[in-house]
């Protein structure tokens, strides 16, 4: 579940502040320069309950046709994906029986099995299936308790979870779901969105794009260098506990192609009986994180995999989460943990230098 912003920078302009990507609607597109300059496109719209946008400099394809699929792109995951839609494909498994066989896209079975292939890789601390869980908190559609959960509520919503009562089923040309619970239901939140980003770079990918960055709701992935040449720099919030002016900055990082999430449990949270509680959800115990892991961001070559290990990492801790990034090919983690004199951050042996602003 990603909460923390990321912040756009050119390399020249870091220390001049954010670079804004347009704000033009999903039917609109700005192009700015020419083929001597090195055109830039750029284009935004709404999705899953936040924003997407991408920006496109060197040669790329018909502007109307890009921005086109780009849309379409970006609607085809939230049609099968969201929770919030009572007609998606994972909507409509979660009201299936159990063990009968649900018919699926391809797009919905490869992000299911990433989920159950991560969530056995983190023993359940990742558990795409936590929906019951999640509903019980208020962190989903249903409304906020108006008390504390209690342990007899936990215990009977964990009955509808775990990522080992679904199956997959695969044929040639078939896909599909199967689950050995009714009232199991599957969350994406922690992976769609940035599925959502793989599936625009794929789309730019196809229309010949070398140089991109596309990002839904903060999470981003990068290709090629930025409009003057320079690396794509992407800045990362400070954790701050209290609403304020401004959003400060912990560090910037260079994104070369790949992609780059963060996840934190300092913005989204929920008051119930006076009392603060993270919307990060362990899934082996049915209840908010209490750990002083403050914000994970990660780098991996998707955006799918970025987007999913930030979220493992904010349930398992800092001291869990580490070791295990560290045994991950292609994956790296920079995490922020909150110490009494304020937040200290602990990098994995491969991620790349950090500038400070």
């Amino acid at each position: 579940m990603v909460c923390c912003r990321l912040f756009l920078f050119g390399a020249a302009a870091l220390a001049a502040g954010a670079l804004s990507l347009v704000g033009c609607t999903p039917s609109e597109v700005q192009v700015v320069g020419g083929p001597a300059q090195g055109m830039v496109m750029e284009t935004s719209g709404a999705i899953m309950g936040t924003t997407w946008s991408a920006k496109v400099s060197g040669p790329y394809g018909n502007a109307a046709e890009t921005i086109a699929v780009l849309g379409a792109a970006v609607d085809g995951v939230d049609a099968r994906m969201s929770t919030y839609k009572a007609d998606s494909e994972i909507s409509r498994f979660g009201a299936s029986p159990a063990g009968e066989a649900f018919e699926v896209s391809e797009d919905t079975f490869l992000v299911v099995s990433d989920a159950l292939r991560i969530a056995a890789m983190t023993s359940g601390a990742f558990d795409p299936t936590i929906m019951p869980v999640v509903d019980l908190w208020g962190f989903g559609p249903a409304p906020t308790p108006e008390s504390e959960p209690s342990a007899e509520a936990i215990a009977a919503a964990m009955e509808a979870c775990g990522y080992t009562k679904v199956s997959l089923f695969e044929s040639p040309g078939a896909y599909a779901l199967s689950k050995t619970v009714d009232d199991l239901r599957i969350d994406l939140s922690a992976i769609a969105k940035g599925h959502g980003v793989d599936a625009m770079a794929a789309v730019l990918d196809e229309q010949g794009a070398e140089h991109y960055l596309v990002e839904i709701g903060g999470e981003l992935r990068a290709k090629g260098v930025s409009s003057d040449g320079s690396p794509w720099l992407v800045g990362i919030d400070a954790p701050r506990m209290e609403e304020g002016p401004g959003r400060p900055l912990q560090a910037a990082v260079e994104l070369h192609d790949r992609a780059i999430a963060t996840s934190g449990n300092y913005r989204n949270y929920r008051v119930i009986d006076g009392k603060r509680f993270s919307h990060t959800l362990d899934p082996r115990t049915g209840r908010p994180v209490e750990h002083a892991l403050a914000s994970a961001t990660v780098l991996a070559p998707t955006c799918r995999e970025a987007d999913a290990w930030a979220t493992a990492c904010m349930v398992l801790g800092a001291e869990a989460a580490l070791p295990l990034i560290e045994g991950l090919e292609g994956v790296e983690c920079y995490l922020l943990v909150a110490e009494d004199k304020g937040f200290v951050g602990r990098l994995s042996s491969g991620f790349p230098e950090l500038n400070h602003p």
